[in-house]
């Protein structure tokens, strides 16, 4: 597995757990990045919470660190794990997934 932070295992994970490896979206007219990272930091915080604009570049960084290595797909409205991108999902098992979401929600990353 390459070199992930926290937050990258977070998001590869959150997309294969609570999405099944694969993201229908409308997006504005905003990169996709960005549009993907503030709908990730919307599901746990409020963007009236003083941390929710660090996470969200936190998120959009990865988005862009995922897809640079070949772990997601970014194409039209969709996002999809990549055969790479899924075999590193599997390596993260879902107790893992609780405890490393715990930690970047609370913001420990």
């Amino acid at each position: 597995m390459e070199s992930l932070s926290k937050v990258e295992k977070f998001l590869i994970a959150h997309i294969k757990y609570a999405y099944l490896g694969k993201i229908y979206y409308t997006s504005t007219s905003s990169e996709p990045e960005d549009f993907l990272a503030s709908m990730f930091v919307e599901e746990f915080i409020s963007p009236k919470e003083r941390s929710y604009k660090k996470l969200q570049e936190a998120f959009k960084q990865g988005f862009h660190k995922l897809k640079e290595y070949w772990m997601i797909e970014i194409s039209g409205y969709t996002v999809n794990l990549t055969s790479y991108g899924e075999q590193v999902a599997n390596s993260i098992t879902k107790e893992q997934y609780e405890k490393i979401k715990s930690e970047v929600i609370a913001g420990n990353f």
